[in-house]
């Protein structure tokens, strides 16, 4: 059992990192403007118990991935693989521990369970970006693994381990870690253990909890005594920024979020919760109906908020035992067709992205391994073997993700800025697409996001980066702060432009990257020109301060 947890732990490793020292690679705001640059600004103030980010006190999260990365920074240099090496474990151990679960669950391996989980879209895109998503996912499945061994092996130690995981996983984005546990271990008791009196549960429970306060509540009680707003900002980020956005489209946004998370597998997913429901399902016994109110009762919360689909990454593993499952115990034919189905639609995805790689001439060889990884998927649904289709599936998300996307060149900066110049000056960013995106990385350090405010009141001597639609005030007479220009002007500090550069850069995620506004025309143009020129936004940098007179 071990054994088999140790090289799903490897593989994933192997599968997940490849990609993530690229500056091209997966990325979204969220990860380079806020994960990555918020452990550089506590390493900068030797501020390890309160997080900073833009010279400000960070009180929205909490602090355990930033201490991971803030770590590893300081052991191996500020590095994206680095950044990005807490959802790569993350992502490889939620794999490990789905296929101890499988097999406590059903006596049986549960390797095929463990590769699943890398299978699945939501794993090979999150587990290769620096988030808090999977790290929380990691250490929710952990909780729920660890209480259902202390439960059947009677182990105190397990209890207390299950109790420290769940306040791992609230170190690790906060109290949404009870959304996944607290009904896992509910729906566990009155499924699985109908008949075991409640009453021996009081003692294994109090320790379970404990634990989990013992180590969960000191920094959010330190933070409240320290910082007066703490509990304000606490309950803007849980109720202004969640349940004030409610709107007729939310269940449908939460179960299709739930399902391109299990990509390609989705239908395999609605087949296997609807079979639930079906008293002669081959599927269905106390255990894989557990699985599924869990799944079901972690998902409907965000039936009542606006969310991106990546804030219920917890809820794959038990989906992922689902879908295994289902295609173990479905005939010979109807099997066949939904495997069949999940590659045809992965490898639509991935003939996109290769045809896109080729057509532009961004990277020959990765798209053609990339080709011939789509073939053997293709080929793989051949025959009644689970494993080849889910290894080929593996092995195209890693080489489409990791290999082919970084050579579009998304997000990437050219090597002939002055970077010796920005190495001895401030450096900041005034664009609400908060680009370049990697130049904090690139650097070393966090670069600022220059306020009106902060302008007006210490001016600002050295270099700022823009994007071209945001440097001047078309017209100057308007009272605009949108604008570089405006806000420079008003500050009284002089500028020059000193450079600009065209590139792609993500928008809002990873998939988005060409020109905000490029229109249907451009595409056209540049599909007959067989050149993106014409897709890329323009970034312009200027000197201000007192540098303009003294840089040649």
């Amino acid at each position: 059992m071990k054994h088999e947890a140790r090289i799903l732990f490897i593989f994933g490793i192997i599968v997940l990192f490849i990609g993530t020292a690229s500056e091209s690679g997966i990325t979204g705001k969220d990860e380079f403007w806020v994960t990555m640059r918020t452990p550089m600004e506590m390493l900068e103030r030797d501020s390890w118990w309160t997080l900073w980010l833009n010279e400000e006190v960070r009180l929205q999260k909490p602090p355990l991935v930033y201490w991971f990365i803030a770590t590893g920074y300081s052991l191996f240099g500020i590095e994206f693989w680095v950044a990005r090496l807490v959802g790569v474990l993350s992502g490889a151990g939620m794999a490990a521990v789905t296929g101890l679960l499988y097999r406590r669950l059903f006596a049986r391996s549960g390797f095929l369970a463990g590769l699943m989980v890398l299978a699945t879209a939501g794993i090979a895109v999150e587990g290769r970006r620096a988030m808090l998503d999977v790290p929380l996912g990691f250490f929710c499945l952990l909780s729920v693994y660890l209480a259902l061994a202390a439960h059947q092996e009677k182990s105190w130690k397990k209890c207390i381990a299950a109790g420290a995981a769940l306040a791992a996983a609230t170190l690790a984005k906060g109290p949404q870690s009870l959304l996944f546990v607290a009904p896992a271990l509910i729906l566990g008791y009155l499924v699985i253990e109908q008949k075991r009196p409640w009453k021996q549960l009081l003692i294994p429970a109090a320790m379970f909890g404990a634990a989990f306060l013992l180590l969960a509540l000191p920094w959010p009680l330190s933070m409240r005594v320290l910082h007066a707003d703490f509990i304000e900002e606490l309950q803007t980020q849980i109720v202004h920024n969640r349940l004030n956005k409610v709107d007729l489209g939310s269940p449908f946004n939460a179960l299709g979020g739930a399902l391109l998370l299990v990509f390609p597998w989705s239908f395999v997913l609605l087949t296997a919760l609807i079979g639930l429901f079906w008293k002669r399902c081959p599927w269905r016994n106390r255990e894989s109906l557990w699985l599924g109110l869990w799944l079901l009762a972690s998902v409907l919360p965000f039936f009542f908020m606006r969310a991106f689909e990546r804030y219920m990454i917890p809820i794959i593993p038990c989906a992922s035992i689902l879908i295994l499952r289902c295609l173990e115990e479905l005939p010979s034919m109807p099997r066949r067709i939904l495997i069949s189905l999940s590659a045809a639609l992965l490898s639509l995805v991935s003939l996109t992205f290769s045809a896109f790689g080729l057509w532009f001439d961004l990277s020959f060889w990765a798209a053609l391994f990339t080709l011939s990884m789509t073939f053997w998927l293709l080929w793989s649904t051949r025959g009644e073997r689970l494993d080849r289709p889910i290894i080929a599936t593996i092995w195209l998300f890693c080489f489409v993700l990791g290999v082919l996307y970084p050579r579009f060149g998304v997000n990437r900066l050219p090597d002939n800025l002055p970077w010796q110049e920005l190495a001895r000056h401030p450096v900041g960013i005034y664009s609400k697409y908060s680009q370049p995106s990697m130049l904090s990385m690139r650097l070393g350090r966090s670069v600022i996001f220059p306020y009106e405010e902060r302008l007006n009141e210490n001016g600002f001597d050295g270099y700022i980066f823009t994007t071209h639609d945001q440097l001047m005030d078309p017209d100057p007479t308007d009272k605009k702060v949108a604008y570089l220009d405006h806000a420079l002007r008003t500050a009284g500090i002089p500028w020059e432009e000193a450079g600009r550069y065209p590139v792609l850069f993500s928008r809002r995620n990873w998939i988005r990257f060409t020109r905000p506004d490029a229109s249907w025309e451009d595409w056209k143009e540049a599909l007959r020109t067989r050149s993106l020129v014409g897709l890329k936004s323009e970034i312009v940098y200027v000197r201000t301060g007192s540098i303009v007179q003294k840089t040649p």
